[in-house]
This record gives C-alpha cells, structure tokens and sequence, in this order.
C-alpha cells in the first residue's frame, strides 16, 4: 500500500519524543577542556621522554630515570580514553542510522527483525579505552608502589601484597578479554521475533516472550528503550560475567525475578548508529499489535519492514537534542510492504 493511499491517523495521534538532553552540550564542552589537557601532557612528557630529563624530586619517587617513560605511559592511557570521548559523543548522540544495522536474519535459528549495535562502537569501547585504562591504572599502581615507604620488615612481604594488588587490578581486565576471545562478549542486537523479544547487551541476555509483556508500557526515556514485563512471566536473564555486572550497562533489569510486580528492562539506544525513532517504531509496533507478528515468521515480509525502515533513516549528522521528533507508525497489521502513515523529516 503506498504512502498516499494508506489510512491516516488524527493529528492527535502523532508521537513526538525527545532523543537528547541539553547536558550532552556540557559534555561537549569538558571533552574539549580535557582533550587540551591531555594534549598538553603528552607533549610535557614526551619531551622529557626524548631529553631523558626527569624535573621532579628524586626523594619522592625511587624510579628515578624511568619514570619520564612511566609519566609518557600515564598520559598514552589517559589520552586514548580523553581523545575518543567526541566520537563517542558525536556518534552515540547522531540520528545518523547505519541501514545494515537494519537487517532480517536469525536468531537462535529462528527468523527475526534484528536491530544490531555498532560494530564501531563496540570496537573503539573494548580494543581502545579497554587498554588505555589498563596502562593507566597500571602508571598509578606503580607510583602508589614507589611513594610508599617501606620498612626493612615489609620489603620481605611487598612482593606478595603486590601481586595480589595486581590481581585485583587487571583481573577484570583479563577476564574481559577472555571473554571477547571465546564471543561470550560481542555487540549486541535486539531481535523481534513472532514468539518475542530477544535483548541482546554487550554480556547481559534477556528473553522477554510476548506474553509476558505488562499490558500498559512505561514512558520512554530518552536514552533507553523501556520494556515493561509483568507478573508471571516466562523471561529470562543471564550474563557470561555474574561478578561484573556493571559492565554492560546496554541491557538492564530493574526489580526482582521472584517479586510478584511488574519490572522494567532497558534497552540502551546509545551503542546503536540507528535513529532512536526507529528503533522505538520497530519495537513498538510488534509490541502493541499481536496480529503483525505473524509476518515475523516469513523472512521475505521481514525484508519488506526492513526496507521501510531503511528508507526512513536520516542523513543527518547531528540534531538540538531537545528538539522533539516525530516517531512514526508502521500500518497495524501490514505485510511490511506499506509504507508509514505519513512522512516525516528530520
């Protein structure tokens, strides 16, 4: 059904929302001020560095000569995590939407809409600041070792205390690596299947059947895309990393499993490059009409609400994150061949 001949909704039924807030402004401005900063450190201890000069008090620090090489470490670190901080800005905050990222394929076998998370971002967050935070934290481990005086009884013990400091300090580090080389941590999708919503994190997992969704949603956050499961329900959770769960924050569950009250699960849209609008006209759709799901059986219907989707993915770079944008509505029912009720622009 085209465009033009599709039934059309009462103006009072447009739903805007708001994809931004006006503190991602504020943070626009600290990344500069941090990335000159991080500039101008790099610059101080590379030249310290290459003069093998070290201007500092050598009662403080027992490294003598090499801590110009620890001080240029320190700030490698500390400026691979400053130095990414606008692109993350600008491409987890950019309505710009990636169309392979809109994709139909399988999940666990079955056929699905899937919604994938960036590639991009997925790689600068575990293959860039992943390793800066390491030298970082290994530069202050190191000075926090070398500060400490240390009594002719405790140097018998120092090893042992420092590597059980250690331990702690890169242990996470190590494990997460070990995950992303077994796939147990890897970018994350949100699959909309005709038996339900499968949400995928970086490490957290929840499977959400149709059923088990509560009847009234919750209203959304600009950030996240919230699922509201109700009583009884048949959802599952898990996550390869139990001790870590505040790593992946892209999936999160709000409540209990065995309190008898609905609870929430939040999506993150943020790791996405796809339009938050899309996501939520997507997800939305299938959500609030149980007749359309049948098509998520068939995978040439899937490829047609693809396309549609696709076709409706801005160009744009960068739009006021307070401006309110219109999400648009998939026809209740379709095959995926009609278009949306009306056009929108962004």
């Amino acid at each position: 059904m085209a465009t033009d001949n599709a039934p059309m909704e009462a103006d009072s039924g447009t739903r805007r929302k708001v994809y931004g807030t006006l503190t991602v402004y504020g943070h626009c401005v600290t990344a500069a001020l941090l990335i000159a900063l991080s500039t101008g450190l790099v610059v101080h201890a590379f030249g310290q560095w290459r003069d093998g000069t070290v201007d500092i008090t050598p009662d403080r620090f027992q490294f003598g000569p090499t801590y110009a090489t620890d001080w240029l470490w320190f700030t490698l670190g500390f400026g691979v995590v400053i130095w990414l901080l606008p692109v993350f800005l600008v491409l987890m905050h950019s309505p710009r939407t990636r169309r392979s990222d809109i994709a139909v394929g399988t999940d666990e076998g079955i056929p699905a809409l899937l919604l994938r998370q960036s590639r991009l971002i997925y790689n600068l967050t575990m293959f860039a600041v992943l390793p800066g935070l390491t030298v970082f934290m290994g530069f202050l481990l190191k000075i926090g070792v070398s500060t400490t005086d240390v009594s002719p009884v405790e140097e018998e013990i120092e090893p042992w205390w420092l590597a059980i400091l250690l331990v702690f300090t890169f242990g996470y580090q190590a494990v997460i690596v070990v995950l992303i080389v077994l796939g147990r941590v890897r970018p994350g999708h949100i699959a909309i299947r005709h038996d339900g919503l499968h949400l995928r994190g970086y490490a957290h997992d929840a499977w959400i059947p149709w059923d088990s969704l509560f009847l009234v949603q919750p209203n959304g956050h600009w950030k996240f895309l919230a699922v509201w499961v109700g009583p009884s329900h048949r959802a599952t959770f898990s996550s390869p990393i139990p001790l870590w769960k505040r790593f992946d924050n892209t999936v999160i569950k709000h409540g209990s499993l065995t309190d008898d009250l609905p609870f929430f699960v939040h999506v993150d849209r943020r790791p996405f490059r796809i339009s938050p609008e899309i996501i939520d006209a997507a997800v939305e759709h299938y959500m609030e009409n149980p007749d359309a799901r049948r098509e998520l059986r068939d995978p040439e219907a899937i490829a047609r609400t693809v396309e549609v989707l696709r076709s409706h993915a801005t160009t744009s770079w960068w739009r006021s994150q307070r401006r309110p944008v219109p999400v648009p509505r998939l026809v209740p029912g379709s095959t995926g061949r009609d278009e949306f009720l009306r056009k929108w622009s962004l």
